[in-house]
């Protein structure tokens, strides 16, 4: 049997969220967006992994961000580290058909350094993680390099995330939404597959 608050958590964070709600509600200041976080299969990496990916939802098959995640869990934090895939284009689409990803053991990962994400528990089945201290997790945005600041909250039913990027050099915001958190209902959990697969 395997850790079996590490199989609760990446049930909670595994899914299909969406902001559907949101951006109807406020079409100016918010765009539809979905992110997938796929549980890969546990004999994929030899730990929890998942697959995923952000889309705006008029552009499907054009992810703005691709990665795999890996879960680790130390005393009461859960740690969700952040890879980049070698040959990304290859599995773009592989939120929506698993069958794409059957190969993606074998290109390189590339961790990225300070992007990790640190959730803890704050009560019974809500999680608030925010990324590792330091300023050290960058995203190239148009000519300027940024530092990330990111929070998000989540549960079984609901993503909420909170991120913005800042100039290096001025600590200037340079992107991330000026309305507030973007607000993601779950729309499709992938319980069964931790089950049959990480068990």
């Amino acid at each position: 049997m395997k850790n079996k608050d590490l199989l609760e958590f990446s049930k909670i964070i595994s899914g299909v969220f969406s902001n559907k709600e949101q951006a109807l509600n406020n079409p100016k200041n918010f765009a539809h967006i979905q992110i997938h976080i796929r549980p890969l299969f546990f004999k994929t990496y030899k730990c929890f992994a998942f697959y995923s990916e952000q889309r705006y939802q008029h552009d499907i098959w054009n992810p703005y961000r691709q990665s795999i995640n890996k879960l680790t869990h130390k005393k009461e934090t859960f740690t969700l580290s952040n890879h980049k895939i070698e040959n990304k284009e290859r599995f773009t689409g592989g939120a929506l058909d698993i069958s794409l990803l059957e190969n993606i053991s074998k290109y390189k990962l590339h961790k990225k350094s300070g992007c990790s994400m640190h959730f803890r528990e704050t009560t019974p089945g809500n999680f608030s993680g925010i990324i590792e201290s330091g300023c050290k997790c960058y995203i190239q945005f148009g000519k300027d390099k940024t530092y990330v600041k990111s929070e998000v909250k989540v549960n079984q039913n609901s993503l909420i995330s909170y991120d913005s990027g800042y100039q290096i050099e001025t600590d200037k915001k340079i992107w991330g939404s000026d309305f507030g958190p973007l607000i993601f209902k779950k729309i499709e959990n992938f319980d069964w597959f931790i089950d049959e697969n990480w068990e």
